[in-house]
């Protein structure tokens, strides 16, 4: 059985997850003034007073990662990243990628140990059906991650950070 602590764990990575594709569906689809742009590299970039968001093949990590956060885990392939901008809300950033031909608690494994190599506190570490989720804090920061095997060989990481 999940303890109270995992349990609100799982909440907040499902609640970071919730607002990461609230905020890409608003600001690409939601009717609200939209910057677009077509990048070179074949991805596509929305950003409006909220933030912004780049999908498609060759996106990058979000402009406002932490340098004392976690890289993406080898042989990522970027699906989505995002910022929030801190003048309209708590200021964010998030990653959506895929790994191929490794296994979720690998994934996992590298996250625990580079969260704690770069000074994060764990915060919970918890199983849930057929994902893995990860908590951490650091001075007033919050880092969560999803690791979930999307088929036999893909494995999709999201990973999200509030950064007030």
């Amino acid at each position: 059985m999940i303890s109270k602590k995992w349990l609100y764990i799982a909440i907040g990575v499902v609640v970071l997850l919730g607002i990461a594709w609230y905020v890409s569906t608003k600001m690409m689809w939601g009717g609200i003034s939209v910057d677009y742009q077509q990048n070179a590299d074949g991805t596509q970039t929305y950003s409006n007073e909220e933030g912004s968001v780049t999908t498609g093949p060759g996106a990058t990590m979000p402009s406002s990662w932490p340098a004392d956060a976690p890289a993406n885990y080898s042989g990522a392939q970027i699906i989505f990243s995002g910022n929030s901008n801190p003048q309209t809300g708590k200021a964010g950033a998030v990653v959506s990628y895929s790994v191929q031909n490794v296994m979720p608690e690998d994934i996992a494994s590298y996250y625990r140990q580079t969260l704690a190599a770069k000074g994060w506190k764990i915060a919970g570490d918890a199983y849930v059906g057929t994902q893995i989720i990860l908590g951490a804090t650091k001075d007033t920061r919050t880092f969560a991650i999803s690791i979930s095997e999307y088929n036999n060989n893909v494995v999709t990481v999201t990973a999200g950070m509030e950064l007030q």
